[in-house]
């Protein structure tokens, strides 16, 4: 009778003892790469609202608002198009939903802000959001009205403080970049 082939019991234990700690070790790697994917969703989720409120203004050829107002439930936010211009979210609006794990914040919190605005914009001044009440008007040709300052949206996570931040600046015509910054404060731009 030949010899049994496979694994002994011993072997076995070895392999998944092995597995478990490599789990392990990469774990809290995985968290991190994924609540920073979390945040720079919801800063695109932000850029995408305006860009969608900038497109509606121009397709209806008149003045369109973006509102942020607090959402149904703590620690939530919504934006949203105005398209029937009555400050209210309506059904047929296209509105977003901003949680804990990438929501607005105040920009006074936010560190190493005011080198990332000198560097992306200059002098121009420039005019941070509230994170719990605020609105933009982008008139019938897509620029920001009026367009005297660049308007900056700062999000952090609640749920993870760690990821660091993320600001999506609205240039008066228009256009949009994303930032993005460690815990310290060190900002470069998202590409």
């Amino acid at each position: 009778m030949k010899g049994q082939r496979g694994f002994s019991l011993t072997e076995l234990i070895v392999a998944l003892l092995v597995a478990m700690i490599l789990m392990a070790l990469g774990l809290p790697a995985f968290l991190r790469a994924y609540r920073a994917y979390e945040l720079n969703n919801a800063a695109t989720q932000v850029a995408n609202i305006l860009r969608l409120t900038r497109y509606e203004a121009i397709r209806q050829n008149t003045a369109i608002q973006c509102y942020v107002r607090p959402g149904p439930a703590p620690g939530t936010t919504n934006m949203w198009v105005d398209s029937v211009a009555n400050g209210t979210l309506d059904p047929t609006e296209k509105m977003i939903l901003l949680d804990p794990s990438g929501n607005l914040t105040d920009g006074g919190s936010v560190p190493g802000a005011a080198s990332m605005l000198s560097t992306a914009v200059g002098s121009t001044p420039t005019n941070p959001q509230s994170a719990t009440a605020s609105s933009v008007k982008f008139d019938a040709r897509g620029a920001v009205s009026p367009p005297t300052a660049v308007v900056v949206y700062y999000l952090s996570s609640a749920a993870a403080p760690d990821a660091g931040y993320r600001a999506v600046l609205l240039m008066p015509a228009g256009s949009m970049e994303i930032w993005t910054a460690d815990t310290s404060g060190s900002w470069q731009q998202l590409r």
